[in-house]
């Protein structure tokens, strides 16, 4: 499998984060638009942490299309430290109508966004 071209772009806003009292891991709730995926509410756990520069991630979702429909996902990736209180979070997604794609942002933890690029899985 490989990845391919840029599909789409989102641009998420962190609206609350939880952590876990072992310090294990950070919870992170997500929303805002998705390119053919209308708005995105999303959930992602991250694993690792400081002092660690990296981890393991995983994400769930639920799309509010356009057009009316409805679209749940799932994902699981990894997250790396690449610069000043940001992370570049990589993904793999499968989606409730069978899409299987990729995502590559980058959190910015001091504005609390997600951005990042959609691409073909193949």
């Amino acid at each position: 499998m490989a990845l391919g071209k840029a599909i789409g772009d989102y641009d998420l806003k962190m609206t609350s984060v939880d952590h876990a009292e072992d310090g294990s891991s950070i919870t992170c709730n997500f929303e805002g638009p998705a390119t053919g995926f209308g708005t995105v509410l999303g959930t992602m756990i991250f694993r690792g942490g400081a002092p660690d520069k990296a981890g393991v991630c995983s994400w769930r979702s639920q799309a509010f299309l356009d057009n009316g429909d409805q679209n749940q996902g799932t994902g699981e990736g990894t997250w790396d430290e690449v610069g000043k209180h940001q992370w570049r979070v990589r993904l793999l997604l499968r989606t409730s109508d069978g899409q299987i794609i990729a995502s590559d942002g980058k959190l910015d933890l001091a504005s609390r966004t997600l951005k990042g690029k959609i691409l073909e899985w193949s």
